[in-house]
């Protein structure tokens, strides 16, 4: 019984083996005569009819195609040109390498534009962070850490009623200490009202000029895709059709 038992496992080991090899080649044949069916396909000629609908499919794609990636493309350009000319324009420049903090170093795109011209929407953005900067340094500055223009008008309307008191009272140098730190106040709220409109057109700027860049890459890929369906165009129309008594 041993001996049977033993002889028996390699004949099944055979037996899983030959239907693992019949599968195998049954679906190695099946995959030929797939791709024998869609050479054969590829290849065959189309009916006239069939044939036209297919060159006037390909002719509307190319030209859509073109239309829309020139418009794109004119677009992007047109909208990256408004916004760098205005950038221009403004006539700000970076400053130089050897006059930078080691704050401003840190900041980027600050080194690598060093005293260069601002023209791009990515000079722009870096800009923008210097000016954030300097605008949390004279924060620091006149004693008000961490303060926006928001936050400095409750300040300077205390200051306000600070110096309306003082003046009720006639002490004068209750009016002077009032005065001078509401004349700095209101100095540091102006500066950021400056600062924070100014970085809103940097970055708006910035934003926009990406977005032309990208319109424009897009534009450019569809003029590629134009050139495409013109190919298929010429492809089809050089290989003819089926003769009308074999279509």
């Amino acid at each position: 019984m041993r001996t049977v038992q033993a002889n028996e496992a390699p004949r099944e080991g055979y037996t899983n083996m030959n239907a693992t090899n019949t599968r195998s080649q049954s679906t190695g044949v099946t995959q030929s005569i797939d791709r024998g069916h869609f050479m054969k396909y590829l290849n065959a000629r189309l009916s006239a009819a069939m044939w036209a609908r297919v060159l006037l499919l390909w002719l509307v794609l190319a030209v859509g195609a073109l239309v829309v990636g020139g418009a794109a493309l004119a677009m992007g350009r047109f909208v990256q040109d408004n916004i760098r000319t205005e950038l221009t324009s403004q006539q700000i420049s970076f400053s130089a390498a050897d006059k930078l903090s080691d704050e401003e170093k840190q900041l980027p795109g600050i080194v690598e534009n060093a005293g260069l011209p601002l023209t791009t929407g990515n000079q722009a953005q870096a800009y923008a962070g210097l000016m954030a900067l300097h605008m949390q340094e004279a924060a620091d500055g006149a004693g008000y850490p961490d303060a926006s223009y928001a936050t400095l008008g409750g300040i300077q309307r205390e200051l306000k009623a600070a110096v309306t008191t003082a003046t009720a009272s006639g002490d004068q140098a209750a009016i002077d200490e009032a005065q001078a730190k509401l004349t700095a106040v209101t100095n540091l709220r102006n500066t950021m009202l400056t600062g924070s409109t100014l970085r809103g057109t940097l970055l708006s700027a910035y934003g926009w000029d990406n977005v032309a860049t990208g319109i424009t890459a897009a534009g450019a890929f569809i003029l590629v895709l134009a050139l495409v369906f013109f190919v298929l165009f010429v492809y089809e129309w050089r290989r003819g059709h089926l003769p009308p008594t074999e279509s």
